[in-house]
């Protein structure tokens, strides 16, 4: 009796299904596209609601702003994050040269509270302004830059301009431009000569030149002589739109020549 025989149930490799396996070893790319990447801001509205609501709430503040009796809390570190003056403060104080009083008023307590009193703003509005800007909405909806009144927005323009705070200047700067009337439109453009606003002049007194009514109203207001170099710059305006510029100029041309040449001849 022969042993029975194992039998392999295993197919014999081939060489086409050899070729196949060393085929398939090989690498290969493949691109799959799922599109552009969605924008995720969701870690920045955190950070930020995180904030205002610290704001809101008075926790963990450590510096007090006071403006017309009003006080407000905040933190040093968010200022410091949106005003470089202040930051530049901070660090004086925190290495101990003197007490940094680039903003003049500034002191310390002894749980380490910093007191600014800001005596030449009188408009809380404007402190709100700033800190809005400062800490940004949060969850809620933008709301829309109003500081109330005019002198209010002067005092925005005094704390931007203070505290280095550039978006908080392109408010202010905004709210000049806009709903000008004849009876605002002087006080605006005293505004912009005390705070070297000049793009912002600029605008406004293009405005005023392509307008003959409010232009001629404007003349006929006394207080257009309390600032003069508006009063100047509108003439000059009005002067090159009648093209008197140019032919003062031409004349000046024309009555040179004749002097030459009666200079010429007295040589002569």
């Amino acid at each position: 009796l022969r042993a029975p025989r194992h039998l392999s149930l295993s197919p014999a490799p081939s060489p086409t299904a050899s070729s196949a396996v060393v085929l398939m070893a090989a690498p290969m790319d493949l691109c799959v596209d799922l599109g552009p990447m969605p924008e995720d801001d969701h870690s920045g509205r955190v950070v930020v609601t995180g904030l205002k609501s610290l704001l809101d709430s008075g926790d963990f503040c450590d510096v007090e702003l006071v403006v017309a009796g009003q006080t407000f809390r905040a933190h040093r570190t968010v200022l410091a994050a949106a005003s470089r003056s202040f930051r530049d403060m901070l660090l004086r104080i925190s290495s101990g040269a003197g007490d940094g009083a680039e903003l003049a008023g500034a002191t310390v307590t002894d749980g380490n509270m910093m007191r600014l009193e800001l005596e030449d703003i009188s408009h809380p509005e404007a402190m709100r302004a700033m800190l809005t800007c400062a800490y940004g909405q949060g969850d809620e909806q933008p709301a829309e830059y109003d500081p109330g009144c005019e002198d209010a927005n002067l005092d925005v323009l005094r704390l931007a301009q203070r505290f280095h705070i550039d978006q908080l200047q392109e408010h202010a700067c905004r709210w000049l431009t806009s709903n000008l009337t004849t009876e605002n439109v002087l006080q605006r453009l005293a505004a912009c000569d005390e705070f070297h606003l000049e793009h912002v002049c600029e605008q406004i007194l293009e405005q005023l030149v392509s307008n003959p009514e409010a232009l001629f109203a404007l003349a006929n207001d006394a207080k257009i002589l309390s600032v003069p170099r508006v009063l100047q710059e509108l003439l000059i305006r009005v002067l090159k739109l009648v093209g008197c510029g140019t032919d003062v100029s031409a004349a000046g041309a024309q009555g040179a020549a004749p002097q030459g040449k009666r200079a010429k001849k007295a040589g002569a």
